[in-house]
């Protein structure tokens, strides 16, 4: 049984709510993530955060009653490991080591979701309405108004494709988990998932950076946020989202984690505040309210117009 096209939408305010979680969430990833990287290569990072999540993952869907995939339903859930978990965070990080401008990496990433909504378009037929579509170039305008002033430097055609490659593993990712995921529970999904991009990003962090065990309280605090808050608590709240609503509404909150990231930057990073970040904040808040806001439905629309002609007054 797969994840069809249609959408089973929670209440607007839970709804909203969720995108503000999973906007907290993401964004503490890369603040966190910079904290982490001071002590650990970023590859060794990713790794010791899968192989940490992954057994935690297990121990919370046994004691809850997950059920586990069938061997029919296992390979669309080892695809989204490897893709949005290993891929994605393989090809950020060795574009970065690369020389690639954080700005560039970010606002890839932060594009993700019109690159997932066209994506979906074409692959699994759900498609937004113009509203949403509007929406959704407004949310990348925010991106680029966070990102402009750290988009400097040189960038080499490795370094680009393999920033090209991370976002290619968050959007096929996504797609596969929106299409199949509804079928499997998160629990046991995230598990399997977890442990497959540890697997994968064994020779990937031992090629390229080494396979430090990270010690002292320094390294181990942010890779324990990582592990708990991103790896499990974010992923599970995402294919909630996943399974409510299409892979362009879903992923919409991305266009507000640059805006949200750069100016969390300043207190905990001691970072300067942009005023791009702060026009880029409300450029995104504004295309996430277009694109998830809620229209009723065709029918209910045309019931609406039909009142309306027959109340009284209208006639004339």
């Amino acid at each position: 049984m797969s994840q069809g096209s249609g959408t089973t939408g929670l209440p607007a305010p839970a709804q909203s709510a969720t995108k503000a979680v999973m906007v907290v969430l993401w964004s503490s990833g890369y603040i966190v993530g910079a904290l982490a990287t001071e002590h650990v290569a970023a590859l060794s990072a990713t790794f010791w955060r899968f192989a940490a999540a992954a057994p935690l993952m297990g121990l919370i869907a046994v004691a809850t009653g997950a059920r586990w995939p069938r061997r029919s339903e296992l390979a669309p859930v080892v695809a989204v490991g490897v893709l949005l978990q290993a891929v994605q965070f393989s090809g950020v990080y060795l574009s970065l080591q690369d020389g690639t401008p954080a700005g560039l990496v970010a606002l890839l990433a932060g594009s993700s979701p019109l690159f997932v909504a066209i994506a979906g378009a074409l692959v699994l037929d759900e498609h937004l309405d113009r509203r949403q579509w509007l929406g959704s170039a407004i949310g990348v305008a925010g991106v680029v108004l966070a990102v402009a002033e750290e988009i400097h430097g040189s960038v080499t055609v490795a370094g680009f494709l393999l920033a090209v490659f991370g976002l290619s593993g968050l959007v096929s990712g996504t797609l596969v988990q929106r299409r199949y995921g509804g079928a499997v529970d998160p629990r046991a999904a995230n598990t399997i998932q977890l442990a497959v991009a540890g697997v994968v990003m064994v020779p990937v962090a031992v090629l390229a950076q080494g396979l430090a065990v990270p010690h002292g309280a320094d390294a181990i605090a942010p890779l324990a946020w990582l592990t708990v808050g991103l790896s499990i608590g974010a992923v599970l709240l995402f294919f909630s989202l996943l399974r409510r609503e299409k892979g362009g509404e879903a992923t919409s909150f991305l266009y507000l984690v640059p805006s949200v990231t750069a100016i969390a930057a300043v207190p905990v990073l001691g970072q300067s505040l942009s005023a791009g970040a702060v026009a880029g904040l409300v450029f995104a808040l504004v295309g996430v309210r277009m694109v998830s806001a809620r229209r009723p439905v065709a029918p209910v629309r045309r019931a609406v117009r039909t009142l309306v002609r027959l109340s009284p007054g209208s006639a004339g």
